[in-house]
């Protein structure tokens, strides 16, 4: 360490969402994090599990610089918007979100190692399901998976979706471009 210089010891990264314009209703930003000895990401909007994370108390995570708009709750939320379903699966350390109540239901029946935590731990846009297209002044989420981690990755950007696709995760979602959710412009 040189004189004068703090020993830095993890790096710290904001989340920023720049968005065209303002959204409607009350926005808050989905925060990513990424969990290096399980290779898993994992999203919230839960402000004491940011802290948490933040601060170091879930030893292994670290925010990156992913993230997207999405709402708390219906009242805050445009009209449209329906609730995310969240799951976690102990067995992988993983998590798993869906907007549609249909794969919501359907991962509650076939699926027991993923516990269903809540309904509603945001509300999003779904986009067509024949297109996968996003209405007006919105934009894709696209979800990954990583079949040997089962781990999902949901991003904005079409480029590191398809890197990911490239080194071996499976895109999944509407229409041909593969788009699960959408999210402010």
């Amino acid at each position: 360490m040189q004189l004068g210089v703090p020993e830095i010891t993890r790096t710290q990264y904001f989340t920023v969402i720049r968005a065209v314009s303002a959204p409607a209703g009350e926005p808050v930003v989905v925060v990513e994090y990424f969990h290096d000895g399980y290779r898993n990401y994992f999203n919230t909007i839960d402000q004491a599990e940011i802290d948490g994370l933040d601060a170091g108390v879930f030893s292994g995570w670290t925010r990156e610089v992913g993230g997207f708009i999405a709402w708390p709750s219906r009242e805050a939320a445009p009209a449209g918007a329906v609730p995310v379903c969240r799951f976690f699966a102990s067995v992988f350390t993983s998590h798993f979100y869906t907007a549609d109540p249909v794969e919501c239901d359907a991962v509650v029946a076939n699926f027991p190692e993923w516990q269903l935590e809540t309904r509603e731990a945001y509300w999003i846009v779904l986009p067509d399901k024949a297109t996968g297209a996003c209405g007006a002044g919105l934009m894709p989420v696209y979800r990954v998976l990583k079949p040997s981690f089962s781990n999902h990755r949901y991003v904005t950007d079409r480029v590191v979706r398809d890197t990911m696709v490239a080194a071996g995760w499976i895109a999944e979602g509407y229409g041909p471009d593969a788009v699960i959710m959408c999210t402010a412009r």
